[in-house]
């Protein structure tokens, strides 16, 4: 058998093994169980370590629910094991902890290398030659279909028969579930029924006097009953390569998937290249997210570990926590672990947040007053808390958390870091924040920054900071941002080691029996979704660009740049989607440049909302304001004064210093009769009212006065009469 597997492990790594280097797990002792099979592969990877390494393999002999783990590495010297699980006829390569360090970078080090130098006079082959091909190739047995329907006939022979908005995705010997009973947003936020079975599609038909395809289905069990059907689906997919990174306490991760490429020659260079070539309408049913070259979805998580503590031992730091403890597999270090027994709290009086921190400018400003409150320096090291709806995670009355929560509550805790009594009886507190360095004496922020400066009720309850977690995250290696928290099983420890908290040995420490949650982080930097940083020394030959969009196909593309909303309503009513949807803070040549030929509009202000778009320009003490009134279309100026810097004015209809548009601007030589000594005016087209200044020039030397006013024009009288060829030049002005 060893001979086998060398020969095996040979042909797939290009190498010679030794038929000594090869053991099987079975032969170090008991497999026949989970629990026995972990306890002999810690000890063969101990034996085959300290006989210089080698591969171990994982064959069917070994119990099926044993989960092999990375074999520990001490050092990029030492000597180590490599498992192979090829259980069942399939293949699993469970890699050392460390491995090799890495040739080309002495910093860097990993587990498998694939290597390959090309030095030859030449490669007489044109065409993509890689390192590594991994193919793909579905044709048969996913489904991508979610369709309610309502129209159905169960048969005499058990069968369903349905009708489906389409038969397009659907097929003979598809298997897809059937959503039964009222649907709606169930805990995930995604639709649900309380009741599903799954049928197979055994025939595809087509009813002649209903004009609908139709689709037969049985039930894969036959004790699964019929009910109210409500939807049909299966979303499966079979992706080519799947990367799972979790990590569960502090580093500094370079990437998830790190590339780094060097050009010394010449010739077109893709650091990361891809063709999407499609066909289909790609969209195809209820839940598709359209087709994406690269695509980034990022979660705040808020459904942290939510427990109980089964003991605690504040000698050494270790906390137990309970079987029905949730999400235990988001543990983390650094962050707090909070005592929510309400006991243990302090509550009394209020708090006023004495800065604005909300656009993360500033980390340094304001302090926490405490307004009737009766608190000590015992407080440092507690965690706050404000304690009202609005200022905790995902409360939006529409969204994925308000399902996924299921009421729970989720506050933002800050570490206090500093208590003060000032000398006229202000009691004011500070807590630790991140922003590159550690500040200690920042103050919180706030979701909404309305409550900044208010008074606001609060909690003060005691944590510590969790330092290793590395036995309480479950065997079971699955995290879900939706749905039922996976849940611990007889082999997990449940054990986290939690730093000093400073109430140890109070009646505030921890202890059995109380309630305990990790923090979410308060105040995240929010994750950056794509980034480019240019380093470069010359300039460039043609125009480059951090993001370059080409249209080289035959119809028009919707945006080159699109910044779109949807999904969660705003936690806070008055909140847009995004603070800025494009911003540019470096120094520009052109901040916007436009150049094309544009069909419409070079800039296209749309405002079907009934609000205007603005223009603003924000000075040190001044706003000046530019804006079009949605019903009128009048352009409108607030803030500062025009400065035209000597130019001019022209093709203008009316002068008005109030809101009521003037219509009338000027009459120039408008002929008076010889010998009369009034004139009336008439205007083109009427004035709003009579409240109006009018300024009346005659050709002659005369004293005149207007002396009726009306919305379709004035009257003049002159002193003098007119004289032959007699005109007048008016002005109006409101």
């Amino acid at each position: 058998m060893k001979k086998i597997l060398s020969a095996m492990l040979a042909m797939a790594i290009g190498g010679i093994i030794s038929a000594s280097e090869i053991h099987e797990l079975h032969e170090f002792g008991d497999v026949s169980s989970s629990a026995a099979a972990k306890a002999t592969y810690k000890k063969a990877v101990k034996e085959i370590t300290a006989s210089g390494g080698g591969i171990l393999y994982i064959t069917n002999k070994t119990a099926k629910g044993f989960e092999p783990e990375s074999p520990i590495q001490k050092n990029l010297s030492a000597n180590s094991v490599t498992a192979i699980d090829i259980r069942g006829g399939k293949t699993r390569m469970v890699l050392p902890s460390l491995g090799f360090r890495m040739p080309d970078d002495p910093h860097g080090y990993g587990g498998l290398f694939l290597d390959r130098q090309i030095n030859q006079e030449a490669i007489n082959v044109n065409g993509n030659n890689v390192n590594l091909r991994i193919s793909n190739r579905v044709v048969k047995g996913l489904t991508s279909y979610f369709q309610k329907v309502n129209d159905y006939e169960l048969q005499p022979d058990g069968k369903m028969k349905i009708y489906p908005p389409t038969l397009a995705g659907l097929n003979a010997g598809a298997v897809l579930f059937v959503l039964q009973g009222k649907g709606g947003k169930g805990r995930s936020g995604e639709f649900e029924t309380p009741s599903r079975l799954t049928a197979k599609i055994t025939r595809l038909g087509w009813d002649h006097a209903k004009r609908k395809g139709f689709i037969v289905m049985q039930r894969l069990n036959p004790r699964d009953k019929w009910g109210k059907l409500t939807a049909l689906i299966n979303k499966s997919s079979a992706g080519t390569v799947y990367i799972g990174d979790t990590i569960h306490c502090d580093g500094e991760i370079a990437g998830s998937i790190s590339l780094q490429k060097k050009i010394f020659g010449q010739g077109d260079n893709f650091g990361m290249a891809m063709r999407y070539m499609y066909m289909g309408n790609i969209m195809s049913t209820g839940g598709d997210e359209n087709g994406c070259g690269y695509t980034v979805d990022t979660w705040q998580m808020l459904d942290s570990f939510k427990g109980k503590v089964e003991t605690w031992n504040p000698k050494t730091g270790e906390l137990v926590y309970t079987k029905k403890s949730t999400r235990a597999n988001t543990l983390g270090t650094s962050r707090p672990m909070i005592n929510l027994n309400p006991k243990k709290w302090i509550t009394k009086g209020k708090i006023k947040v004495m800065a604005n921190n909300s656009n993360g400018d500033s980390a340094r400003n304001g302090y926490v007053l405490g307004v009737g409150v009766d608190w000590s320096p015992d407080i440092i090291g507690r965690a706050i808390a404000v304690n009202i709806p609005e200022e905790y995670c995902g409360t939006s009355k529409v969204g994925f958390w308000k399902h996924n929560l299921a009421g729970r509550k989720v506050r933002r805790w800050w570490r206090i870091s500093g208590y003060r009594k000032m000398p006229n009886g202000e009691q004011r507190i500070w807590v630790e924040r991140t922003r590159w360095w550690i500040n200690a004496k920042a103050t919180l922020t706030l979701i909404n920054e309305k409550n900044y400066f208010k008074e606001l009720p609060y909690i003060i309850a005691p944590c510590a900071l969790v330092a290793d977690v590395s036995e309480g995250v479950l065997a079971e290696n699955k995290s879900s941002i939706k749905g039922r928290s996976i849940m611990p099983k007889p082999g997990d420890k449940r054990l986290v080691w939690l730093a000093p908290p400073g109430c140890t040995g109070t009646r505030f420490d921890f202890a059995p029996g109380d309630p305990i949650e990790q923090a979410i982080g308060p105040d995240p930097r929010h994750v950056v979704g794509y980034r480019v940083r240019h380093r470069e020394a010359n300039p460039t030959m043609l125009p480059s660009a951090s993001f370059y969009s080409i249209n080289n196909g035959a119809y028009p593309v919707y945006a080159g740049l699109l910044v779109g909303a949807g999904h969660d309503k705003m936690q806070i009513p008055h909140h847009n989607k995004y603070r800025s949807g494009v911003q540019i803070f470096a120094s520009c040549d052109n901040a916007i440049k436009i150049d094309g030929k544009t069909g419409n509009a070079a800039i296209l202000l749309e405002e079907f909302t009934g609000k205007p778009q603005k223009i603003v320009w924000n000075g040190p003490r001044t706003r000046t304001v530019l804006l079009a009134t949605p019903r009128s279309g009048d352009l409108k100026l607030v803030g500062g004064a025009l400065d035209l810097s000597g130019r001019q004015v022209f093709e203008i209809s009316g002068i008005s210093a109030t809101r009521k548009k003037s219509l009338n601007l000027r009459g120039i030589g408008i002929n008076v009769n010889a010998g009369k000594k009034e004139l009336n005016v008439k205007f083109s087209k009427p004035e709003p009212d009579a409240v109006y200044a009018v300024a009346v020039t005659p050709s002659w030397l005369t004293t005149l006065a207007v002396t009726k006013k009306a919305e379709g024009g004035f009257k003049v009288d002159f002193g003098t009469p007119a004289p032959e060829n007699a005109k007048v030049d008016w002005i109006l002005i409101r």
